[in-house]
């Protein structure tokens, strides 16, 4: 029966080995812990431990290589695109603001443009 294993394992368990089994059991847990917060981060190099780590351009694969090659020529054709619309707009935005200086002469009053055209 399992209650009659139950009892007389609580039977045969003084007082003071429950306390010990509580002290081990709470030190595993804070040293569990303190490992995991302590070594992890700071010892254990995670690449490696990913199986990550390199060892110059060796250690890259030909076919990833190049597949990371195009995508670094891809941002930066994208880049120079993205560039070139900026330098397009701020051009387009001066023009816009020329032509409103243009427009309002040094004489006229704000209320001009109001005015029917004669």
């Amino acid at each position: 029966d399992h209650t009659s294993v139950l009892i007389v394992f609580s039977l045969s368990m003084s007082r003071t080995d429950g306390r010990k089994l509580v002290a081990f059991a709470g030190t595993a847990i804070v040293g569990a812990l303190g490992f995991a917060t302590i070594y992890l981060p700071f010892m254990a190099d995670r690449d490696k431990l990913r199986g990550l780590f390199e060892e110059g351009e060796q250690s890259i694969p030909e076919g990833a290589r190049r597949e990371i090659q195009a995508i670094l020529k891809a941002e930066r054709e994208s880049q120079q695109r993205m560039d070139e619309v900026v330098q397009q707009q701020q051009q387009y935005e001066e023009a816009e603001q020329q032509k409103e200086k243009q427009k309002a002469s040094p004489g006229s009053s704000m209320w001009s443009s109001f005015r029917r055209k004669q």
